[in-house]
């Protein structure tokens, strides 16, 4: 026993002498949970938002809580993407700083993420297909079973096998499927692209590509423009490439895999770029590996009002951590300037919470979720009523 115990601390000290040899472009530094559980006041203490604004913790226990959908009465719907389940959380008033009840909607699901909520329709995206069933809104259940509206076409597996969904503002499902791999040359048209629908799921559009992994996008509430939010390629070191946020066109391309950033060449692809392809830069520059998983505009909080909410969910491929926060863009004329909502996820003593998604109720309140404690957070604008 003492032989093995020797054996794994020598390994252990191996491994952290080798990695600490590694060129700056293999660094890793993955958020590690705390051994010791902070409280709710511990953590609200830690954490640090905009002026104006308060935060609170909503919900706990919520394993893997990745994207948000709220409903028309206020309600929360949860995409428990590890857990293969949808939850609702449900609300007592709009005041209420805690969810007051939360149940399994769906369950069994294969790996659901985007969701959409549309005319009493609950739209949901699996790693490989979207449904959608009939959502009652004041009896908080679901109507019939669920029909399978785009099917056998979208790959399952890869890097980035999450699908984002969102409506349009003229009524189009847009689907978002991430890159299969970290940089490449795709051999499906699924990969790395952004996809236009009917709401049955008919006329099928490419919409762009060279997108690497946008899981957050959406409208301009008062230009109607859309934007999104990519994640850029690793293993070009700590501050390369940059995040990007991209206006994004129809028809257009947007440099995966050949070019990243402001015209930053890619060492392995962009020898390959086709010699007539236009590729399109990013209006906006986001801090390399910290990982914008979502994109919100908001419409109602009185403080927030048209301006997007980015959740940055945190690096790994960086000697020092990156993103841990959620940041405010303001965007006019294409112009982009940016702020600090949410900070206080991550210091010298470790990581307490990794943002992922937001949704916002018609009262102003806003929801964050936390899929590395299965936490949603609440902000709200101090003295609303």
């Amino acid at each position: 026993m003492k032989r093995l115990i020797k054996i794994s601390v020598y390994f252990a000290a191996a491994l952290f002498i080798a990695w600490q040899l590694l060129p700056e472009k293999y660094s890793l530094n993955f958020p590690v949970k705390r051994l010791l559980t902070l409280g709710e006041q511990q953590i609200l203490d830690q954490l640090t938002i905009q002026k104006g604004l308060k935060l609170s913790i909503y919900a706990t226990g919520i394993t893997g809580a990745r994207s948000l959908v709220t409903t028309p009465r206020g309600d929360l719907l949860v995409a428990q993407t590890s857990e293969g389940i949808i939850s609702l959380l449900n609300r007592n008033d709009r005041s209420s700083e805690q969810a007051n009840t939360h149940r399994v909607l769906l369950k069994n699901l294969n790996k659901p993420h985007g969701m959409a909520l549309h005319n009493g329709w609950l739209y949901i995206a699996e790693t490989d297909a979207v449904f959608r069933i009939q959502y009652d809104d004041e009896q908080r259940q679901l109507i019939g079973t669920a029909d399978y509206i785009i099917r056998d076409k979208f790959p399952a597996g890869g890097n980035h096998w999450r699908k984002s969904i969102q409506i349009s503002p003229d009524n189009k499902l847009f689907v978002s499927i991430g890159s299969s791999c970290n940089t490449c040359i795709e051999d499906s048209k699924y990969y790395a692209s952004l996809f236009q629908y009917d709401l049955d799921g008919s006329n099928e559009q490419l919409f762009a590509n060279g997108l690497r992994n946008t899981e957050g996008f959406d409208w301009h509430p008062q230009t109607q423009k859309l934007y999104g939010v990519d994640n850029g390629r690793d293993f070009l070191g700590d501050n390369a490439p940059p995040e990007e946020l991209n206006l994004i066109q129809a028809q257009q391309h947007y440099g995966w895999p050949y070019q990243h950033g402001q015209n930053i060449k890619d060492p392995e692809y962009f020898k390959q770029k086709p010699v007539k392809l236009l590729t399109h830069e990013p209006i906006h520059l986001l801090p390399a590996h910290s990982a914008p998983l979502s994109l919100l505009f908001i419409k109602h909080n009185r403080i927030l009002k048209n301006k997007a909410l980015v959740g940055l969910h945190g690096s790994w491929n960086r000697s020092q951590r990156s993103g841990y926060k959620v940041v405010v863009l303001s965007i006019g004329n294409d112009k982009v300037t940016s702020s600090l909502l949410i900070g206080g996820f991550e210091n010298n003593n470790g990581v307490i919470g990794r943002p992922v998604d937001m949704a916002e109720d018609q009262f102003g309140n806003i929801y964050l979720s936390d899929d590395f404690n299965g936490r949603i957070f609440k902000i709200t604008a101090l003295n609303s009523h």
